[in-house]
This record gives C-alpha cells, structure tokens and sequence, in this order.
C-alpha cells in the first residue's frame, strides 16, 4: 500500500502525514513546491491546475488522499480522478464538508464524480475546525478580540487532529469504504463558549464579536480574494441557519474514543496565542 496525500501541509493534510508515518504507512506528498514538505518524506511537484505534473504524483501509489482549497472550481479535481482510476488507483478518500450532501457546491461535484467511477470512496465531512482559532484567528485573539457573523449560533468544532485520524483509518481499514463520515466534536459549542475557556486559560480577556455578514465582508474584502470571500460568507449563513447545531458519534465509532474538545483543545494550543 502506498498513499498519496494532496495538501499534505495543510490543517488536516499535515495531520495525516504525522498519522500515516505512526502506522508505518508508505506515502508520498504532493504540493506546489517539494521543498516544503517535512524532512524525510517523500514528495512531488503537483498542481490541480498543472496537470503535466499528475502522472508522477500517482505513478506506483493505489490509494489518494483527495482534498483541495474550498473555492477551487471542480473540473480540474474530475479530470485528476479520471486520470487516477485510469492509472487502477483503489481507493480515493475525499475530504468534503458537513452538509454539502444535497447541495451542487464544487466539493459536491467532485464527490458525485468520484461516485460514478469504479474505485472504491469514503467522503469525510467534517464541521468547522478547532485550528481555525489557532490559525486564522491568532492575531485577532492576541489583540483581545475576534469577530465572525455567527449569529449567536453553536457550531459543534472538531479538532483536525480527530480528522486526520479518521481519514487514515478511511485510506487503510476496508471498513469505511462506501460511506459519507460526517464528523463533529463532542459537544456544541457558541464562540462565547470559546472565548471565556480560552480567557480562563490564557489568564487575560479575549472577547467575541458577533458581528453582520456586511461588517465582515468589509473588514475581509481587502485581504480574501473574492471567490474564497464569497465562499466564508455562504459558510457563515450555514451557522447563522443554525446547519452547524448538531453533533454526531462519527469520530467514536471510527477510532473507538471521544474526540477532542474544547478544553483540551484550548490547552494544546495556548503558546500560540501568548
């Protein structure tokens, strides 16, 4: 068995590189640039926009880790999966999101591609990611202050650590094969929530700012561009409906305990926000 892992240094993909060498699993990254892959790990020249780099990327591996940046269009992603199966790729683990089963969005697009085919998939849909705080949000929580257009909502985290595991077990156990794993954390929880564990923890105030989806929009246009832009503002709305209100016992099942919640989470990451 050898894998392939697209966006190995990404929030999960990096996760999953760590996981695959703890089980002595053979693998290769593929990314833009080779030279950023950790030491000692195999890695590739790969491109979804770039497809004369395809080849090399799948050549002597039969399973793929399938992930891409949320506002990428889909038909590059359809065309690297034709490529795969007709390279005899078995198995094609495709990392989505929650709630995307009945909707048309590009991820969807590729995943009903992937079903058309004969190789055998596991659609992982996780909700929003704990590391999004540790992340995106680090410099607004070291100023005291972060803001999303959430509404007031839950949003049931889960830790990419939780997720990595479960695509890992989704590339080598035939268990899972067939299946959509929608996977949340434990517990529901508001940003409020977040910001008093996380001030309780760190010793100092963080607040939370519910701000409108115009606020945001304003405070990001500059930063985003407009696709990625665009596709937050349609994730925020999903919370602000309250799609994101829901737990389930996916990341149990699969690695036989509790994932990761937020105090843990929040104590694994502190030195990031000091």
């Amino acid at each position: 068995m050898k894998i392939l892992v697209t966006t190995p240094t990404g929030k999960v993909g990096s996760e999953l590189v760590r996981v695959l060498a703890a089980k002595g699993v053979t693998r290769r990254l593929a990314l833009r640039d080779p030279a950023k892959a950790p030491s000692g790990e195999e890695a590739v020249a790969f491109d979804y926009l770039k497809p004369e780099t395809w080849s090399a990327a799948l050549e002597g591996v039969d399973r793929v880790y399938l992930a891409s940046v949320g506002d990428q269009p889909a038909d590059p992603e359809k065309a690297f999966v034709d490529l795969a199966v007709s390279k005899g790729i078995l198995r094609i683990v495709k990392l989505g999101a929650a709630g995307i089963e009945n909707t048309d969005v590009p991820l969807r697009q590729v995943e009903k591609h992937i079903e058309s085919k004969s190789v055998q998939w596991t659609f992982v849909h996780p909700t929003w990611f704990w590391q999004n705080f540790s992340t995106a949000h680090v410099a607004s929580i070291k100023s005291g202050a972060f803001a999303e257009p959430v509404g007031g909502r839950w949003t049931a985290f889960v830790d990419t650590r939780d997720i990595a595991a479960v695509v890992a077990e989704a590339l080598v156990s035939d268990a899972w094969v067939g299946q959509i794993l929608t996977l949340t954390g434990p517990d529901k929880t508001t940003r409020v929530q977040f910001a008093v564990e996380l001030s309780r923890q760190l010793g100092r105030e963080v607040k939370f700012l519910d701000v409108t989806d115009e606020q945001f929009r304003a405070a990001v246009r500059d930063f985003l561009p407009a696709s990625y832009l665009e596709l937050l503002a349609a994730l925020y709305s999903w919370v602000r409906a309250g799609a994101t209100e829901f737990t389930t016992d996916t990341v149990e099942n699969v690695l036989g305990r509790k994932p990761i919640g937020l105090e843990r989470f929040v104590a694994d990451h502190l030195e990031v926000w000091r």
